[in-house]
């Protein structure tokens, strides 16, 4: 009766690590500070990885490009994936809102520009990050395509460089991923990025959610996440991505 006693009272340790396992997850956006592919970190990286570590589970990353990724996900090679918005993937099961990207038109306050309108946009130079007039609907793109001195830029240091030398009007970007790399010393080597900015709310927030193949997971990711909010660790992982930006935009601030 001792014996069985104490094999129940020890049967959830037993099971436990049994039970965790090695969570590959395809990211397949790599933006700092959101993912740094180079340090394996990054807000929405430890995010993920620390929800997932409160159940046990162990992530790694598999970065790969959008469609390899998505082929991945469908043959099962990978578990999970990043930076997804529900129905772009039938039959995943989708987890709560992990991270929040925010796209701001972005100015100097020496220019006092009026942006209060996307039609604001249609007779500045506007310099967007790689896509932009995909992501960000179609009013949006209608502006862009008639607008000449619109232009995407892959490389989104370039953005701040320019928006600090006054070579464009707008920056288009999310600002965490701006001030990021406007506090880059690539770019504080070649501008004054103290000068003021203005965000201009244009765009809605845009929430991303994890993909999984298996709902059990997908709970369980889930679990943690709210257990990583509840003790002050989210906030803390968001700080820490957050320091040293040139400036947070106030809501609705213009």
């Amino acid at each position: 009766m001792r014996r069985g006693l104490l094999v129940w009272l020890f049967l959830p340790l037993l099971v436990a690590p049994a039970m965790a396992r090695e969570v590959k997850v395809g990211i397949g956006r790599s933006i700092s500070p959101y993912v740094i592919p180079d340090e394996l970190r990054g807000l929405e990286y430890d995010v993920a990885k620390e929800a997932l570590a409160l159940e046990g589970h162990r992530l790694v990353p598999e970065f790969l490009p959008l469609a390899r990724e998505v082929k991945a996900f469908e043959g099962g090679q990978i578990d999970a994936m990043l930076t997804q918005r529900p129905g772009a993937l039938p039959g995943a099961a989708y987890s709560d809102v992990y991270v929040v990207y925010r796209n701001y038109a972005i100015t100097l306050e020496s220019r006092n520009l009026a942006v209060d309108t996307l039609g604001d946009l249609a007779d500045k130079s506007v310099l967007a990050f790689q896509n932009a007039a995909l992501y960000l609907g179609p009013e949006f793109k209608a502006v862009a395509a008639g607008n000449p001195n619109y232009r995407e830029e892959p490389r989104q240091q370039v953005q701040p460089t320019l928006l600090f030398l006054n070579r464009v009007d707008v920056v288009v970007a999310d600002y965490k991923i701006f001030n990021w790399f406007a506090g880059q010393p690539e770019v504080k080597g070649k501008v004054d990025t103290t000068q003021p900015l203005r965000y201009h709310p244009l765009f809605s927030p845009t929430e991303y959610r994890v993909a999984f193949r298996e709902s059990g997971l997908r709970d369980a990711f889930n679990r943690g996440l709210a257990r990583l909010r509840a003790d002050g660790e989210y906030d803390r992982i968001v700080a820490r991505y957050s320091s040293g930006m040139v400036r947070e935009p106030a809501a609705g601030s213009r």
